[in-house]
């Protein structure tokens, strides 16, 4: 059985290439086919649609292609932050574009995967907002605009989510969001919140990745379907 590795939450921006780099190696180190790969969202920092090729975009798609020709199987799910990467992304990077909620079965044991956004169910100014972005006809019409106005949009919207986060505490994810979806599972894996911890409940046990802004991190789930957490690597 292969060795699964979990993300989530590196925000990978043309400004951050420390970060690109710690990530380069990591993949380096798993990229063969006995490893498979899971992005839990947010691993651009925006996307503004999949014709924005930049230098910077073209650099980790190849890093993604060079791991999954080597045999590393890659499979992203969609964020907060990178919800237009679309097939013709997944296309260039060979990589598998994944729901949100996604189940992980290994033999009879099951992993429910998320980003976590859909948890934080007390910021319901985002749920709205989140309702009307992922509509498929305004993501059309979104797409249809002039790539330099889509990227002031996603600038703009960047700027009052960090202002926001500024003013008021980081809203968590609640019980009543966790309860929508854990019913059938014992282990919930998800990012968004960047509150990097493990939470044992009578019923399940919540893993919650951490961000990459200034080292790396991830979860692995070994052949034995064991869990292991491995925090700041550089």
């Amino acid at each position: 059985m292969k060795t699964v590795y979990i993300i989530s939450d590196l925000h990978l921006s043309a400004k951050r290439q420390n970060i690109v780099q710690i990530f380069t190696r990591f993949i380096d180190t798993i990229a063969n086919k006995d490893n498979e790969l899971y992005i839990l969202g947010d691993f651009f920092d925006y996307w503004v649609g999949d014709d924005d090729l930049s230098d910077f975009h073209l650099n980790i798609i190849n890093i993604l292609k060079a791991a999954s020709t080597k045999g590393l199987l890659i499979y992203l799910m969609h964020g907060n932050r990178d919800f237009l990467l679309g097939k013709e992304f997944a296309k260039l990077s060979q990589v598998t574009l994944i729901d949100d909620p996604y189940v992980l079965v290994r033999d009879e044991r099951s992993f429910l995967l998320m980003h976590g956004d859909l948890l934080c169910t007390d910021d319901k100014s985002y749920q709205y907002f989140r309702k009307f972005v992922r509509n498929n006809l305004i993501q059309r019409a979104y797409l249809m605009l002039p790539l330099s106005l889509r990227r002031k949009l996603a600038n703009k919207i960047r700027h009052q989510s960090q202002q926001k986060n500024a003013r008021y505490k980081i809203i968590d994810v609640t019980e009543k969001g966790i309860s929508q979806y854990i019913s059938d599972y014992p282990i919930l894996i998800h990012g968004h919140t960047h509150q990097q911890g493990v939470h044992h409940k009578s019923t399940y046990t919540r893993y919650v990745l951490g961000d990459w802004f200034h080292s790396g991190n991830y979860l692995k789930i070994n052949p034995d379907n064991s869990i292991s957490v491995v925090d700041n690597i550089i």
